[in-house]
């Protein structure tokens, strides 16, 4: 059977997916609450006295870490895949090649991603950037050969080598990636620096945290997958209300809760059974990167099936696209709002404010960017860096 070695768009229209907005608005209202939470990155906290603030605060941090740590940047993911697809398809229906104008694109977003990074060295931009330059390359690809690519990388490639050098030579040690000592600056700086230090700090001790850290974690493989899982979702159509797209959403949120608690009921109880760490460690994190992105997909199917089908929750998912549509703005004034809240240089909020009451500023930050939002979205189709975005990606050379 022959196959066709790349991809060809198939001329169909790619309207305005109002859901995807409304995704994307999830997402960054979930990764706003949980940067404050975490003071952006700087985890410091004062001790509590009383039993209940204590229970309050851990039963804050453990709840928003299990409905929302590494779903919402899941979600944020796809997005940025689907994103992808449908700029580069609308460009491949017009006969043109998309591919330098999307690595300008990425160049800029790297730009914004170093000016978000002074504030915030958690930030995502540059990293999306950076592997975002792999998309028109994927995006070339015929369905079946970006199938197997995903896959691959979703199934975590490199933990699975850990636990299969650990299981065949009991002298396997795990490799050694030390980004607690980078961490541990960065905490000073932005705990007891000023303005400039703690941004200094972000650029440069920050970046190799933030890619160490995204080893250790697994994303490294995971987040390009996810790009292409976006790619994927889009060629098939998935969000929009065509032919049977919904009981295939249904199929995915059976298979997604299926996979996900025997995933999370042995990332929580290998301890008991596995005390090597050289194995331990990556099958925790193998189970953590499942369960996570089996609840990520747990999330997005019950998004889009309530968008279809239920018209209360369709209104109110209409109203998040007003936030999901300026996400890169929100993210941005998210990362410079909490560094001036939580830092040393700014208001030192970190030194009050335990897991709860950062939740509390948290909602307030997003009810103000919210409103921010509607405002400015009454009379503009793009939040204010979306437009700039824009304008500088088409510009003509």
């Amino acid at each position: 059977m022959y196959v066709t070695p790349m991809y060809k768009t198939t001329f169909q229209p790619n309207a305005r997916l109002h859901v995807a907005d409304a995704l994307r608005g999830i997402a960054i209202i979930g990764i706003i609450l949980l940067h404050n939470v975490e003071h952006m990155d700087l985890y410091k906290f004062p001790k509590a006295a009383d039993a209940w603030l204590i229970w309050l605060n851990k039963a804050t941090w453990d709840g928003l870490f299990f409905a929302f740590g590494g779903k919402m940047y899941s979600i944020f993911a796809l997005m940025f895949g689907l994103s992808f697809f449908i700029q580069n398809d609308n460009q491949m229906q017009q006969g043109k090649d998309f591919t330098l104008r999307f690595m300008w694109r990425m160049v800029l977003l790297m730009l914004f991603g170093l000016v978000n990074k002074f504030f915030c060295s958690g930030d995502i931009l540059f990293i999306y950037a950076v592997f975002g330059m792999l998309l028109p390359f994927a995006g070339k690809l015929n369905t079946r050969a970006l199938v197997v690519v995903t896959c691959i990388l979703l199934l975590q490639p490199f933990e699975i080598y850990q636990i299969v050098s650990a299981l065949l030579n009991p002298d396997f040690q795990l490799i050694n990636i030390n980004s607690t000592k980078y961490f541990n600056i960065l905490v000073a700086s932005r705990e007891h620096g000023g303005f400039w230090e703690s941004g200094w700090s972000n650029w440069t001790t920050g970046q190799i945290n933030t890619f160490l850290w995204n080893i250790k974690s697994g994303r490294i493989a995971q987040l390009p997958g996810l790009f292409f899982l976006g790619i994927l979702l889009g060629r098939l159509r998935l969000f929009y209300n065509e032919k049977d797209n919904l009981k295939k959403w249904l199929v995915i949120l059976a298979v997604a809760l299926v996979v996900f608690f025997p995933a999370l009921g042995l990332h929580n109880t290998l301890p008991e059974h596995v005390t090597r760490k050289a194995l331990l460690v990556p099958l925790r994190l193998l189970c953590k990167a499942w369960s996570g992105l089996a609840l990520t997909f747990v999330y997005v199917s019950m998004v889009v099936l309530l968008y279809y089908t239920v018209e209360t929750a369709r209104r109110l998912l209409m109203n998040l696209a007003f936030f999901g549509r300026a996400s890169l703005t929100n993210y941005f004034m998210q990362s410079v709002f909490g560094a001036l809240l939580w830092y040393g240089w700014g208001f030192g909020l970190h030194r009050y404010c335990g897991q709860f009451f950062s939740l509390l500023v948290g909602v307030g930050m997003v009810a103000a960017q919210y409103a921010f939002c509607r405002w400015w979205l009454k009379t503009r189709t793009h939040g204010p860096m979306e437009w700039v975005w824009k304008k500088l990606t088409w510009m003509k050379s």
